[in-house]
C-alpha cells in the first residue's frame, strides 16, 4: 500500500470514529430536568428531563442510567423510606418500580402533573393540569379537589406541588393577590366536593379522611409549600417574597418569616411612627451583597426572598428557602438559599448554591426539579441550561452547604 492510500485510510477511520463519538455524545447528552426526587437514604436520584428521558442516578458510584426515553415530565418521585419510585410513561401508565428494575405495580392513569405515594404504598395522590387532586387509581379513583379549570398549570406557569408528612399532606399553588387572609371560602364540613379554585393556595389535608384540615392563607401569586417529614410544620413561600409557617397542632395560627432586609413587621402599631419603628430587625443577619454597584449605583443584595422551592435539609429541624433567580450575562449572577429553623422566623444563614453550573432556580415551571433527603442532609437541583444535576451536602454542625458532585 502506498503512502497516500495509507494516509487516506487513517483519515477516513479518524473521521468515522469522530462521527461515532459525536453521535454517542449527542445521544447521551440530557436536556434540563423537569422533575427529580431523592431517595430517603440519599443514595439515588430519579429524574425526568425535557426530552422525556427517565434517569436513575447512583450518587455513591457517581454514574447514571437511562431507564426510559418516554417518561411524563412531572412524574419522578421516590417513595419515602423505600428503594422504589414512581414514574409515568407517555402511554399514561404509572409504575411503582424498584431501583433494580422490578415493577411492583403498574396502572393506567390520567397524565399526572405531580404525584406522591405514602411510605406504606397505600395512599396514592396525583394532580392534573388543572390542579384537580385525586386519591387512588383505577376503580378506587376518588376526587379530592376537582371541577375547575382555574387555577391551572397553564394559567400560573407552575405545577401544583404535593407533599406528605406523617398522616397529613399539603398542596400549594397560588395565593391571592396581596396575600389576604381570607383568600377564598373557608373549609366547610358539609361540602360533598371541593372546587380547586377555592383551594389553590396552601391547604393542609388529612391523609386518613382526605378532607381539608385547614386552609393556610396569606401567600400571594405563585406559591410553593411543603410539610416537614414528621408532619409537624407546614412552610410556604411565594414569588412576592412572603414566607409563612404553621404548626399542624394549631394550624389556625399563622407565623410570618422575617424579611431578609427589614425583619418582622410589627402589626397593630399606631399610625404616625417612623418607618423603621414598624419593623423588628433585632435578629437579622447580614445578607450577601454584590462586590460592585450595578448600573444604577446600587449595591445589590444577592439573596432573593422570592421562592421557587422549600426543602427540609436536617430532618424536620431545618429547611432551605430557595429563591427564584435569573442568570445574568454580566457575571453578577448569584444563587443563595436561606437556612431556617422550623418554628423560628429568623434566617440563620445564607448558603451559596453557586453558578457553575447555574441551578434550576430560573423557571417556576420547574419547581419539581429541586428536592432533598433531610435525614441524609442532601440537596439536589437540576441545572438551568444543562441536563445534569448538582448534589450538595449540608453540615448541621457548621451550617455549611458543600457542592459534592455535578452529574452530567
Amino acid at each position: 500500500m502506498n503512502k497516500g492510500k495509507l494516509v487516506a485510510l487513517i483519515a477516513g477511520a479518524a473521521l468515522v470514529f469522530a462521527v461515532a463519538a459525536y453521535g454517542l455524545f449527542f445521544f447521551s447528552r440530557l436536556e434540563p430536568v423537569t422533575s427529580l426526587s431523592v431517595s430517603s437514604d440519599g443514595r439515588y436520584v430519579i429524574s425526568v428531563h425535557e426530552d422525556s428521558r427517565l434517569v436513575l442516578w447512583d450518587l455513591e458510584k457517581r454514574k447514571r442510567e437511562i431507564l426510559s426515553e418516554s417518561a411524563n415530565l412531572y412524574s419522578a418521585y421516590f417513595i419515602e423510606d423505600s428503594d422504589a419510585f414512581l414514574w409515568q410513561d407517555l402511554d399514561d401508565v404509572v409504575r411503582v418500580q424498584r431501583i433494580d428494575g422490578e415493577v411492583i405495580e403498574a396502572f393506567e392513569h390520567f397524565p399526572t402533573y405531580g404525584h406522591v405515594m405514602s411510605s406504606d404504598m397505600q395512599d396514592y395522590l396525583s394532580a392534573n393540569e388543572t390542579w384537580n387532586i385525586y386519591h387512588g387509581h383505577g376503580d378506587a379513583l376518588r376526587p379530592v379537589l376537582r371541577d375547575s379549570r382555574s387555577p391551572s398549570f397553564t394559567g400560573t406557569g407552575q405545577v401544583l406541588n404535593l407533599s406528605i408528612g406523617g398522616r397529613y399532606f399539603v398542596s400549594g399553588g397560588s395565593g391571592s393577590p396581596g396575600g389576604e387572609l381570607e383568600d377564598s371560602p373557608p373549609v366547610r364540613e358539609e361540602e360533598e366536593f371541593r372546587f380547586s379554585s377555592s383551594y389553590g393556595g396552601v391547604t393542609l389535608w388529612s391523609l386518613d379522611t382526605l378532607a381539608p384540615v385547614a386552609k393556610l392563607p396569606g401567600n400571594s401569586s405563585k406559591t410553593y409549600a411543603t410539610i416537614s417529614p414528621d408532619g409537624q410544620w407546614v412552610v410556604s413561600g411565594d414569588e412576592n417574597t412572603i414566607g409563612n409557617y404553621w404548626n399542624t397542632d394549631a394550624p389556625d395560627e399563622r407565623y410570618g418569616m422575617a424579611s431578609y432586609d427589614y425583619g418582622i413587621f410589627r402589626d397593630h402599631l399606631p399610625d404616625g411612627l417612623g418607618e423603621d419603628e414598624y419593623w423588628d430587625d433585632s435578629k437579622l443577619i447580614p445578607v450577601p451583597k454584590a462586590d460592585k454597584p450595578d448600573k444604577w449605583g446600587t449595591i445589590r443584595s444577592l439573596s432573593t426572598p422570592t421562592t421557587i422551592a422549600i426543602a427540609f435539609i436536617n430532618g424536620s429541624e431545618e429547611f432551605l428557602r430557595i429563591g427564584h433567580s435569573h442568570y445574568r450575562r454580566d457575571g453578577s449572577s448569584a444563587t443563595y438559599a436561606a437556612l431556617f429553623e422550623a418554628g423560628n422566623p429568623w434566617p440563620q444563614a445564607y448558603l451559596d448554591l453557586g453558578t457553575d453550573p447555574f441551578p434550576s432556580v430560573n423557571n417556576y415551571s420547574r419547581n419539581l426539579s429541586i428536592d432533598s433527603a433531610p435525614e441524609a442532609n442532601l440537596l439536589v437541583t437540576g441545572h438551568a441550561f444543562e441536563g445534569g444535576i448538582t448534589v450538595y451536602r449540608y453540615d448541621p454542625e457548621e451550617r455549611t452547604l458543600t457542592k459534592e458532585w455535578v452529574g452530567r
